[in-house]
């Protein structure tokens, strides 16, 4: 099973806050760009269905970090060499 990326977003170095999976994050990253020049409001969703609104500015850090969920590796080959002579292995 693939599992979804996920979204946080950080404003002022407070922890991420999850974003909602249907977010559109180029959207949300236009969005913040042009408010950080004309400051305004943001509204976006987070993951638990809250709608936040955040004021942001010029002297606003804001940062978005995108997880992209990896595959487990696979498990270690086992070899059974049980078959093999004692000396096999002697050099």
């Amino acid at each position: 099973m693939t599992q979804q990326p996920r979204a946080l977003i950080s404003i002022d170095g407070h922890d991420g806050i999850p974003i909602a999976p249907g977010e559109d994050i180029g959207d949300l990253k236009r969005r913040i760009e042009v408010a950080a020049v004309e400051t305004r409001f943001v509204d976006f969703s987070t993951a638990d269905g809250t709608q936040l609104s955040v004021l942001v500015s010029p002297y606003r850090r804001v940062s978005i970090a995108v997880i992209v969920p990896r595959e487990p590796p696979d498990p270690p080959l086992l070899v059974d060499f049980g078959h093999l002579p004692p000396d096999v292995m002697d050099f």
